[in-house]
Formats: structure tokens, sequence, C-alpha cells
């Protein structure tokens, strides 16, 4: 496994803004920069706006009484029949749509719940396994991000959702990326959260990284909170993280070896993708990026890559945000989400 509303002013004040427009000044040093990175990658360039990172108070849960949608017991995973096979989803609360991708070696049990149910609270959240995990099962083993990225197309078609944001944690912002380009009729609004872009501007997972997450027997469990939190949010995230994942009733979705190497392999080839680079320069849609400043498998710097790639694009550094900050501060991040949907109807 990688397992609400203010104003635009407000969002400015607390947030690292970046808009991306031709006729932006900018100052001689930082206009000579982005001269010689335009040139090289042909990167939109802009005048940027910069705060510190916005602090949450930390709000792990461990199981509290507060609204999550596992524990409604009417909540059944529906399956999407398509003709290359079929797709394991669970769809709840009221609103316009949010389509939540997950990341490498992740199943629907690693969203966090609460992050769910807060989101739920104005919106309807559609989640869903990746291909090989749970009841997606599409045929082929030998397969892509753009194949990963076609499987959630085809969850949107299937469904008949319109104006969708669509989310990716981890891995899945890259297949949520990939969407974009391939079908930007059906992304509305994008959220990055704790990832990296396609292409060479993205920093890599490191191999340490790489290996805590696909590892497996005794200690593991322990290896994997130690790179997906940091030290000061490592003991409560031991007491709370399996307390706090989304657990409903008859749920099970085992990772199998199959599905980490080509997941693997999906990770190796994300950021030397130069053609899909290119075409996200070309996309108006737009984007929230969430990073953790403290992010051990995916490196904070992708981060300001995002803003000289994305025409339109708010960043939000999290201090003391870890890959998995959706665990150390569910109800924040998803009322940020909240706040930016409500900034781009």
């Amino acid at each position: 496994m990688t397992f609400g509303w203010v104003s635009i002013a407000t969002l400015l004040s607390a947030d690292r803004q970046v808009s991306f427009m031709k006729h932006a000044s900018l100052t001689r040093a930082w206009a000579a920069t982005a001269f010689v990175f335009a040139g090289l990658f042909g990167w939109h360039t802009g005048q940027a706006f910069s705060d510190s990172p916005v602090t949450y108070r930390q709000d792990m849960l461990c199981g509290a009484a507060a609204p999550r949608p596992d524990r409604d017991a009417a909540l059944l995973e529906q399956v999407l029949r398509t003709p290359a096979g079929s797709i394991g989803y669970y769809r709840f609360g009221h609103g316009s749509p949010i389509v939540l991708i997950t990341g490498y070696r992740a199943s629907m049990a690693e969203w966090n719940a609460y992050f769910l149910g807060e989101l739920a609270k104005n919106h309807e959240v559609i989640i869903f396994d990746n291909r090989g995990v749970g009841r997606s099962q599409i045929r082929g083993t030998n397969y892509g991000i753009e194949d990963l990225a076609r499987d959630t197309a085809t969850l949107i078609k299937g469904l008949r959702l319109k104006d969708a944001t669509v989310l990716g944690w981890s891995m899945g912002g890259a297949i949520a990326q990939q969407l974009a380009i391939d079908e930007p009729a059906l992304v509305k609004r994008l959220v990055l959260m704790s990832s990296a872009p396609l292409g060479q501007p993205g920093a890599a997972v490191s191999a340490s990284a790489s290996r805590a997450l696909s590892g497996s027997g005794q200690g593991h469990f322990q290896r994997v909170m130690d790179i997906l939190f940091p030290p000061a949010a490592q003991q409560q995230a031991m007491r709370c993280f399996v307390g706090d994942m989304f657990r409903p009733a008859g749920y099970a979705a085992p990772i199998s070896n199959e599905v980490t190497i080509a997941q693997g392999k999906i990770l190796q080839e994300w950021t030397q993708d130069g053609t899909a680079l290119r075409q996200l320069n070309h996309l108006a849609l737009p984007v929230l990026v969430l990073a953790g400043v403290d992010d051990e498998v995916v490196a904070p710097s992708n981060a300001q890559a995002f803003g000289r790639i994305f025409p339109h694009v708010v960043l939000v550094d999290v201090a003391a945000g870890g890959h998995a900050m959706m665990y150390q501060y569910p109800r924040p991040l998803a009322e940020r989400i909240g706040d930016f949907i409500a900034q781009q109807p």
C-alpha cells in the first residue's frame, strides 16, 4: 500500500497560489530561469505568490464516533461490468461528484474513512480499485498508466458522471494526470495529493521508499508507517492507522504479486514520459496540488514542478505533512478540497 467555503482572497493568503499567464510580470532573475525551463520543456511561465506552508492541527481520530461511510450497514460494493472486465467501486454522499484514484499497492481500504466522510458531506464520492485489485479485474497483466487511466474513464462514463472532480493520491495522481490528457472532457477539476508530475520535472520515488512500500513479512507495517508519516506522527499513526482505514463489512482486496510488478513498472516509468509533460502544459482545467512538507515518498519539490507545468494551479504545502497526510489531517484536507471546488464551479 502507499499504501467549508472560503473566498479566493482567503485561499491566496493561506496557500501558495500560482497562476501562469502569458503576460504576467516577473522579476529579472525569475524571468531568466523561467525562460530557460520554458525553452527546454515548453512550460508556461508566470508570477508566483509564495507564503509559508499552511499548518493544520493534528486530526487523527482513532476510530472516533465521527461521520464515516463504512459504518453505514447499507453501503455495499458495486461492480461495473465492461467488455474488458469489471471495476469494483463504492458510491456515497450527495453533491457534485469526486472520483478518487488510489496509489501504489493500495486498495480502497487505504483511504482514510473520516477524510471520505468529510468529502461526502457536500459531494458524491466514488472510490474504486485499480485493475487486478479486489473485484476490479480487467483482462491482461501487462499494462501501463494509460490503461489505468482508461479504466477510470470507463468508470466515469459508465456511471454517467458530469463535471467530476478527479483526485489522485500518490501514483493515483499520475493516473489522474494521464486521464486529464486522454479524456479532458471527463475532468472538470484535478486534485493531486502527495503526487508528482509525469515527465522529467518529477522527482522519482527513492529506492528506499520503493523497497519499504513493496516489502512484506515481519516488521513490514512498522517500516511502512516510518515512511508514510514524519517521526512526530508515527507513534499515533501506529495506534490509529488501521482503525481509521475505510473498511466496510465484507470488503477484502489483497494485493497480488502480479499487481506489485505491474505497478512497480509504472512507478519506474512515471518520471520519464516527456510526451505526457508536453501535453500537460496545454491543459486549461483548474488544479489543486496538496503536498506534505515531510513527505518521504514523493519529494515536496514536485509541488514546485507542478507550478511550472499547469497554467492554472493552486499549490498548498502542508507543514509536517507526510505521504499519508490524509490520516494526519483528514477533515482539514477534505475541507480544503471542498473550498477549491467551490471556487471553481
